[in-house]
């Protein structure tokens, strides 16, 4: 039996999960970071190996794709230099991923790795939607488009979403709501556009990132603030969103049990936090003509009601209506769009996991040699 470690080495924590090809789950874990350094967090990638079952082949979520990388692939030495190459373009994730890597190589050298890209899936973006409206030697020059994020999740919503309403709608809005947010316009199963651009710092209003700002705010905190490229960087992804709003937190929960004991700016924080959402839904029902069905995945999109509650009603003019009750006690994969509803409304739990499965069963297929974790 072919069994795939799956590991998830993201900004804030590593999760980890053993699985066998029919899906089943043989072991996994989950925990934040101890430390920023890379020594201890190279430390902790070896306990958490360590801990693993036998496994065959072991695959990554590696957040960033670049051009060059649209569909996973089987990683070796100029396959992780040129991951290497793409830490510029979001050093935060790519460092974390690059330490998986090497942890697994070190620890199991004869083991075949897989890069899942989270990439990947917005890669059938058309160019209209790809690019920015800057000089088009900029973009040629430089490489400047928008690569969207959260495929994985993206990937496994639009799959499992087919299986519980018996097809594929035409139609899919995904909203991947967690620490980081975004929002996908789904076309028969490809993604037509996205609310992330370039980097995970585009669009909705997230935990502790800004979102879409006006570059012109940034322009004049430089020029006239005295504001550093350093301290722009680490605010608008450390300091911002739901954190840097409510100044209490970048947890939802702790945000709106503020709110509920009176505290106005937590209030304002979730405020802007689901305007930013239903803006993001608006824009892609518009995008795509119009919208079949809306997911909701992560934390929040799974778990928040009241999220869903609050942003869903943005498209009651489609004629989209929740089921009040199932919407507050949905803990399964399910349709809680009321009876009558022209939109279906479907809570799915993220499993990048297995996406990351498929992809590589289906790069280094079933015939890979069992590596024995170390003792």
């Amino acid at each position: 039996m072919t069994r795939v470690l799956v590991l998830n080495t993201g900004s804030s924590s590593v999760k980890w999960t053993v699985l066998a090809a029919d899906k089943t789950v043989l072991d996994g874990g989950s925990e934040p970071w101890a430390a920023e350094d890379s020594a201890a967090r190279a430390g902790q990638l070896r306990a958490a190996l360590a801990r693993a079952p036998t496994f065959d082949a072991a695959g990554h979520r590696v957040v960033h794709g670049g051009t060059r990388f649209r569909e996973a692939v089987v990683i070796d030495e100029s396959v992780r230099e040129e991951l290497a190459g793409l830490s510029d373009l979001d050093p935060e994730h790519m460092h974390a991923s690059l330490a998986g890597i090497d942890a697994v190589s070190a620890a199991f050298p004869t083991v075949p790795q897989v890069a899942a890209f989270d990439t990947a899936f917005h890669a059938t973006l058309p160019e209209a939607a790809a690019g920015y409206g800057l000089p088009f030697e900029w973009t040629e020059r430089w490489g400047l488009r928008r690569f969207g994020f959260h495929g994985l999740s993206v990937a496994y919503a639009v799959e499992r979403t087919s299986e519980l309403l018996g097809a594929r709608p035409s139609r899919l809005i995904v909203c991947h709501l967690g620490g980081g947010c975004s929002i996908t316009a789904v076309e028969s199963g490809r993604s037509l556009d996205t609310t992330m651009g370039f980097s995970p710092l585009e669009g909705l209003m997230m935990a502790t990132r800004s979102g879409s700002i006006d570059p012109g705010v940034l322009l004049y905190l430089q020029q006239h603030c005295a504001v550093g490229i350093d301290e722009l960087r680490e605010t608008l992804t450390l300091r911002s969103g739901l954190r840097g709003v409510s100044g209490i937190s970048g947890d939802l929960r702790e945000v709106l049990e503020a709110a509920d004991n009176g505290s106005s700016r937590a209030q304002l924080a979730y405020e802007r936090f689901v305007l930013s959402i239903r803006r993001g839904l608006g824009a892609m029902a518009g995008v795509l003509g119009g919208v079949d069905a809306v997911v909701f995945t992560g934390g929040i999109g799974e778990n928040s009601a009241r999220v869903r509650r609050d942003a869903t009603s943005a498209l009651r003019f489609a004629g989209l209506e929740l089921a009040k009750d199932v919407n507050a006690s949905s803990n399964d994969d399910r349709d809680i769009a009321a009876p009558g509803s022209r939109v279906h409304v479907l809570v799915v739990r993220a499993r990048e996991d297995l996406a990351i499965l498929k992809d590589v069963l289906r790069v280094r297929g079933l015939a890979n040699e069992r590596v024995e974790a170390p003792s």
